[in-house]
């Protein structure tokens, strides 16, 4: 699958391409595993075959269930989101690293920035039941034989343009998404609002990369 999705990106540095993979694939696994727990009081078999994913010339589309959700109380979802940490993500991404040689800890933090991510557009004021304390959850997780505390991957700021984004999501490793497009100069490289590449420019030049980035939206 892997080898198909890079077909897209010819020449392009192979751990740019495994890193966006894993961002387009938790982008649609992450949420649906999150909302079903905390909308449907379900959850989806990411371990046996009732989960199945579809895919176009190797990049991730939808999930598909052959199954109905298994159930699950409010007092199981703590030990649910660790098996999908641990059981789930961390073996996938042994073997996209190896496929890719980059490190785990950029796996890791897109998993946060889409973990984030999810919330921010289900809930973002983590009022509805359970968001808050799910959301809480990663606070406390490690990985890598718990050298990696998850949290530290991504934390929030304060905006260098607060009238359009008062704070903005921080990574702490870049997800080398900038690698799949061709550099043009003069101009910034192709960046998402939480690379530290971004917060690391001129302030006036991130404040106008902000204002395309939300004109574009």
């Amino acid at each position: 699958m892997l080898s198909r999705f890079a077909l897209q990106y010819p020449g392009v540095n192979r751990a740019a391409v495994v890193s966006q993979w894993s961002m387009n694939y938790m982008s649609i696994a992450l949420p649906a595993a999150l909302a079903c727990v905390l909308t449907r009081q379900g959850t989806i078999d990411f371990w046996g075959e009732k989960a199945v994913l579809f895919h176009a010339e190797g990049e991730p589309l939808a999930l598909g269930l052959n199954a109905p959700l298994m159930p699950l109380s409010s007092a199981g979802r703590a030990a649910y989101w660790s098996r999908l940490v641990h059981e789930h993500l961390a073996p996938l991404f042994v073997t996209l690293a190896a496929a890719g040689g980059l490190a785990p800890k950029i796996l890791w933090a897109n998993m946060v920035a889409i973990w984030d991510g999810a919330f921010s557009r289900m809930d973002p004021d983590l009022s509805r039941e359970g968001f808050a304390e799910a959301h809480q959850w990663l606070e406390q997780v490690t990985v890598n034989d718990g050298r990696l505390r998850l949290r530290g991957l991504q934390r929030m700021v304060e905006s260098p343009a607060p009238l359009i984004c008062p704070r903005l999501p921080l990574r702490k490793h870049c997800c080398l998404h900038y690698q799949l497009h061709e550099p043009v100069e003069g101009q910034v490289p192709v960046l998402c609002e939480s690379c530290p590449k971004l917060h690391r420019l001129p302030v006036d030049v991130q404040v106008g990369y902000l204002h395309s980035i939300y004109q574009d939206d």
